[in-house]
């Protein structure tokens, strides 16, 4: 029986868990109508890796290859060694990573993590004020881009830093009135000198931790 067809077989079944792990031929985990599907687990040694809908949340990985996850009701864990990982919609913390590739959460009402070794990050996240939504993101190698509820209090901590043989004029984009500062002397002590811009400050009450850190990179930061 095909992966695909176990997948669709024990979702249908309604077992508490689905839990797959494959070699590198792709996934993709088929929704089932019954009302009980458990959490879906994946692992693979590499290729892509498709689930379109995880109503109690996702723990996938894959050694290298693209995660794409539909909607997710719960938490979720997206890790890849090389590719890009997207997230449509999730009502739970996210976290994901990859080695090299971007990271799109598209609508995310829960605390975020996501990194990337390269590739640009960008995230939206949505949903009331309540509970504790704290944000960490990073990439060693390309923009990052956050978008917030206009109702969203936070205690914003940015790091931009820039190599001496990078195009150097990187910047962070915000109209929140957060300070800012820049570095004039070059940093010697990390190996390739570099220059360092930070932006922080409180925006409403400071309910929820917001740090952004990139390597040459531009960083958004916008409210709805």
């Amino acid at each position: 029986m095909s992966i695909r067809l176990c997948a669709f077989a024990l979702l249908a079944l309604g077992v508490g868990s689905l839990v797959l792990s494959t070699a590198r031929s792709p996934v993709r985990v088929l929704a089932a109508a019954a009302p009980e599907r458990g959490r879906v687990s994946v692992y693979k040694m590499g290729g892509d890796i498709d689930v379109p809908d995880a109503p109690d949340g996702a723990n996938v990985a894959t050694m290298g290859g693209n995660i794409h996850i539909g909607n997710v009701g719960d938490s979720v864990s997206a890790k890849t060694m090389g590719g890009d990982v997207v997230i449509e919609h999730a009502d739970g913390p996210v976290d994901a990573s990859t080695m090299g590739g971007k990271i799109t959460l598209r609508q995310v009402t829960g605390p975020v993590h996501a990194s990337t070794m390269s590739g640009d990050v960008t995230v939206h996240l949505t949903g009331t004020s309540g509970a504790r939504r704290d944000i960490q993101l990073s990439s060693l190698a390309g923009d990052i881009r956050l978008t917030v509820p206009k109702d969203y209090g936070m205690d914003v901590r940015i790091k931009v830093e820039y190599t001496q043989g990078s195009k150097q004029d990187f910047r962070v984009v915000q109209h929140l009135g957060l300070r800012e500062r820049q570095t004039t002397e070059w940093d010697t002590s990390r190996g390739t000198p570099r220059k360092y811009i930070y932006v922080s400050g409180r925006v409403g009450d400071g309910q929820n931790q917001v740090t952004i850190d990139t390597i040459n990179g531009d960083v958004i930061l916008k409210q709805e």
